[in-house]
C-alpha cells in the first residue's frame, strides 16, 4: 500500500516483468506499476502478462489503491495493427489506467479507447516542451521524459500546462538517446526499437589504434537523493526501470524509493543505491540532473563481496553481454526473471563441402541452412565457432536460451563476420516463427470506431516509382550543399544542419523548388531557439520542411508551414503514414530499418506519398554524451567488424557507419513510393559518391535489414 503521506508528492512507479515482481512492487509500497502483455511491448525479453491473467492483475493493482500502466510502446508492423488494437480494447476492458505508446498511429487512437489514458514513452524521444505540448495537443495525458536532461530543462518541460511528466530515476543508461537508436538492428536485424536491443554499446571498441575498451557504455543511473529537486521541478512520476528484474529486486528498489520518498537520511539511500545496483559493476551517477555530459562511460570493477543486490539478482552475464533496450535501459545482467522456464535451442555448426552447415532445433522442429564460406578479409575480424556458441549462450534470442548440447565440430574454425550475422539472422527469424506460433493473440469484438480505424486506404496516387529505379532525392549536410548544387541538377535536395541565416544564401543561387529544410530529429532546450527560428524563416521563405520530432511538426503545423515527416518520425504501417498525413505532413518516410516484406507490406496502403531511403549512412546513435574532440571523426570498431564515425551535428555527436547500406541493385516492383532517397551526409566526397551510385561494385553491398528480418 503506497505511503499516505509522503514528503514529497511524486508517483512512484515500479516494474513488473511478470506476475511475482508485480505483486513484489505493491507490497513494497508502488504507487503504480508498467507492465507488458505479449511481445508488443519494449521488453520483449521479459516473461511478461498473458492476456487471460490481464484482468486480475490489474484487479490486484486497484486492490492496493495502485494504478497499472501497460506498456505497448514499440513501431509497430503492418501486420501486429490488429494485435495492438485488440490489446488496447483488452487493457480498456480490464481497467488498465494508461497504455505507454511511441507508434504514430497509436498515438491517434486516444479518443478510440474511453478510460484508457494514452501516455508518450520515452522511446518518442520527448526532449523539449515543444514534445510535451505536442503531446497534450494529441490527446496524450503524460510524457516520459528523455533521460539526458538537466533539472532546469525538466522543469521548463514540467511547467507545460495540462500535462504530467514522469522520469526515470534508476536503473541503466543508454549512449544514444532513446528511440532513435539503430545501432543494434544495423548489427543484427535486433532493433531496440523494437524491444530486442542487443546492447552493443556494452561491449568494447577499438577507437582509431586504441583500445578496445568499453568507451560507449554508460554509468547507471540513480538520482535516490534528488527527489526533492524533482518535485520542485514539477515533475508528477518517477520511475524505477527493471521490467527484466527478479521480484526480490524489484521490492528492494521499490522499498529504498518509498523510504527517500517519505525522507530518510541521504547516507543510507547511497549505501542502499550503490547495494542495489552492485551486481553490474558499474559507477551509479545523476550527473545530466546537473548539466554533465562528459565522464559518463567505462567499466568499474565489481566488488568482490557478496551484496543483497547480488541475492536479489542472480546476475547471469557480464555488462559485455547485457541485453538492454533503448527504451527503459534494462540490463539483462540482473536478476531474469523467466531464468528457470526459459524455452530452449540447440544449435550444430559444421563445415561442409558447400559451405557452414547449421542446424537449429527447437522443441521438436528442426531448421537447416548453409551460408557461403567468406573471407577474413581483416585480421582480427574473424571470430571462432566456439566463441559465437559463447556469445548466444551469454545472452536469450527471441525468448529462447541456448541449449548445454549446442557445439560446433570445428571449434576453432574462424567465420567472417558477415557469417556471424547470417548465423544469427537465420536463428532469429526461425526461433521467433516458433515464438509467434506459441505466443496468445485477445480475441475480441472491437468497438464499431476501432475496426473501421483499422481500415486500409489505397495507396496514394504518387506513390508510383520503384524500387531499383534512380533517386530523385539527396539528403546532404549544409556544408556540402552549394558544390553539390552546382555539380548536380534537377534532384531534390534535403538538408541537414541548416540556420536560419543560411537560406537567404540558399535561395540566390537554388530554385526554392529543389530545396528541402530538415529539422533535427533530437532537439534538446539549448538548441530549441535555434530550430524554432530555422522553421519560421523557411516557411517565411515559402520553403517546404523536413520535420524529425512531434514538436517541430506540431509548430510547424501553426505556422502553416509546408512540412513532411522525416526519418525521425518514419512509418513502419500505413496507418502510422495515414496519422501524421492526417496531422499535415505532405509525405512521409519508410523506416529504414524495415525489412522487405515490411517494406512490401506498407508500401501497398501507404495512404500518403512516401519516401525511401536506398543508400546513405543513417545516424544509428544520437547522443548527448561529450565526445572528447579527439575521437570525433576516428573509427569506432567493435570485433564484429560493426564501424561507426561519431560527427558533430546539431549540437550532438552523430556515429554514422563508416560505409554505406545500399539497395541500389535491388529491384522490387512490390515497392513503389513518390520519392527514392541517397543520404549522402557523412559521405567524404558527395558529389563523387552521387555519380558513383548504380556502378558495379566488387562485392556485394549491405542491405541492412532488407535481405534479413527485422525483430
Amino acid at each position: 500500500m503506497p505511503s499516505s503521506s509522503p514528503r514529497y508528492p511524486l508517483e512512484l512507479l515500479a516494474p513488473a516483468g511478470d506476475s511475482d515482481a508485480l505483486d513484489a512492487a505493491l507490497a513494497a509500497g508502488a504507487d503504480a506499476v508498467y507492465f507488458g502483455v505479449g511481445i508488443l511491448n519494449a521488453r520483449r525479453r521479459a516473461r511478461n502478462l498473458r492476456t487471460e491473467d490481464l484482468a486480475a492483475a490489474v484487479r490486484r493493482v486497484h486492490d492496493h489503491g495502485a494504478r497499472a500502466y501497460l506498456t505497448l510502446n514499440t513501431d509497430i508492423t503492418e501486420r501486429e495493427l490488429g494485435q495492438a488494437a485488440r490489446l488496447l480494447e483488452l487493457a480498456r476492458q480490464a481497467g488498465v489506467d494508461a497504455v505507454l505508446v511511441r507508434d504514430p498511429a497509436l498515438l491517434a487512437w486516444p479518443g478510440l479507447f474511453p478510460n484508457l489514458s494514452f501516455h508518450l514513452s520515452t522511446q518518442g524521444c520527448a526532449t523539449n516542451a515543444a514534445d510535451v505540448a505536442a503531446a497534450r495537443r494529441l490527446g496524450l495525458s503524460r510524457v516520459v521524459l528523455a533521460r539526458e536532461l538537466s533539472l532546469p530543462e525538466i522543469a521548463a518541460a514540467a511547467g507545460v500546462p495540462g500535462i504530467e511528466t514522469e522520469l526515470f530515476v534508476q536503473g541503466a543508461l543508454c549512449y544514444g538517446v532513446s528511440g532513435r537508436c539503430l545501432l543494434s538492428s544495423w548489427g543484427g536485424g535486433r532493433s531496440g526499437n523494437r524491444g530486442l536491443c542487443a546492447s552493443p554499446c556494452r561491449v568494447p571498441w577499438r577507437v582509431g589504434e586504441h583500445g578496445p575498451g568499453q568507451v560507449l557504455s554508460m554509468r547507471d543511473l540513480s538520482a535516490v537523493d534528488r527527489l526533492e529537486e524533482l518535485s520542485r521541478a514539477g515533475v508528477t512520476a518517477i520511475k524505477i526501470e527493471g521490467r527484466m528484474k527478479n521480484a526480490a529486486w524489484v521490492a528492494a528498489a521499490v522499498r529504498l524509493y518509498r523510504q527517500a520518498l517519505d525522507g530518510a537520511a541521504a547516507g543510507d539511500l547511497h549505501a542502499a543505491a550503490a547495494d542495489l545496483g552492485a551486481y553490474t559493476g558499474r559507477r551509479l551517477t545523476s550527473a545530466y540532473l546537473d548539466g554533465q555530459r562528459d565522464h559518463l562511460t567505462g567499466t568499474a570493477g565489481r566488488e568482490d563481496t557478496a551484496t543483497a543486490a547480488d541475492e536479489a539478482t542472480t546476475p547471469e552475464n557480464d555488462d559485455a553481454n547485457e541485453t538492454t533496450n533503448a527504451d527503459e535501459a534494462d540490463d539483462g545482467a540482473g536478476g531474469d526473471t523467466n531464468a528457470e522456464t526459459m524455452r530452449t535451442y540447440a544449435l550444430a555448426i559444421a563445415a561442409g563441402a558447400d559451405g557452414i552447415r547449421c542446424r537449429c532445433t527447437c522443441e521438436g522442429q528442426v531448421r537447416d541452412w548453409v551460408l557461403p564460406r567468406t573471407q577474413v578479409r581483416r585480421a582480427g575480424t574473424g571470430v571462432a565457432a566456439a566463441e559465437v556458441l559463447r556469445e548466444l549462450a551469454a545472452a536469450d534470442l527471441q525468448g529462447f536460451r541456448l541449449a548445454a548440447e549446442s557445439s560446433s565440430a570445428e571449434a576453432e574454425m574462424v567465420l567472417a563476420p558477415r557469417t556471424v550475422r547470417g548465423i544469427r539472422d537465420q536463428l532469429s527469424a526461425f526461433l521467433h516463427q516458433r515464438r509467434r506460433q506459441a505466443s496468445q493473440r485477445p480475441r475480441l469484438d472491437l468497438p464499431e470506431a476501432v475496426r473501421a480505424a483499422l481500415v486500409r486506404a489505397a495507396p496514394d496516387a504518387s506513390n508510383t516509382r520503384m524500387l531499383g529505379e534512380r533517386p530523385d532525392r539527396v539528403r546532404l549536410s549544409a556544408s556540402a550543399l552549394p558544390a553539390f548544387a552546382r555539380a548536380v541538377p534537377a534532384v531534390t535536395l534535403v538538408v541537414e544542419g541548416a540556420a536560419a541565416a543560411d537560406l537567404d544564401a540558399w535561395l540566390a543561387a537554388v530554385p526554392a523548388a529543389r530545396l528541402v529544410v530538415a529539422l533535427p530529429a533530437v532537439i534538446f532546450p539549448d538548441r530549441l531557439g535555434l530550430a524554432e527560428a530555422l522553421l519560421q524563416r523557411a516557411a517565411a521563405a515559402g520553403l517546404r520542411l523536413e520535420v524529425n520530432s512531434l514538436g517541430m511538426a506540431d509548430r510547424a503545423r501553426a505556422a502553416g508551414a509546408s512540412w513532411e515527416a522525416g526519418p525521425g518520425l518514419a512509418v513502419l504501417n500505413s496507418l502510422a503514414a495515414r496519422a501524421l498525413r492526417d496531422w499535415g505532413a505532405a509525405a512521409v518516410c519508410l523506416s529504414v530499418e524495415a525489412d522487405r516484406q515490411q517494406l512490401e507490406e506498407v508500401s501497398r496502403a501507404c495512404p500518403a506519398p512516401a519516401v525511401l531511403q536506398v543508400y546513405g549512412r543513417p545516424p544509428l546513435l544520437v547522443t548527448r554524451v561529450e565526445v572528447p574532440r579527439a575521437c570525433l571523426g576516428e573509427v569506432f570498431a567493435d570485433r564484429r567488424g560493426i564501424r561507426l564515425v561519431p560527427r558533430q551535428e546539431d549540437g550532438l555527436a552523430v556515429y554514422r557507419p563508416q560505409e554505406p547500406c545500399s539497395l541500389m541493385h535491388l529491384r522490387n516492383p512490390g515497392i513503389r513510393v513518390a520519392h527514392l532517397a541517397a543520404d549522402l551526409v557523412g559521405a567524404p566526397d558527395p558529389v563523387a559518391e552521387w555519380h558513383s551510385l548504380g556502378q558495379p561494385r566488387a562485392e556485394r553491398a549491405f542491405t541492412f535489414n532488407y535481405d534479413r528480418r527485422l525483430t
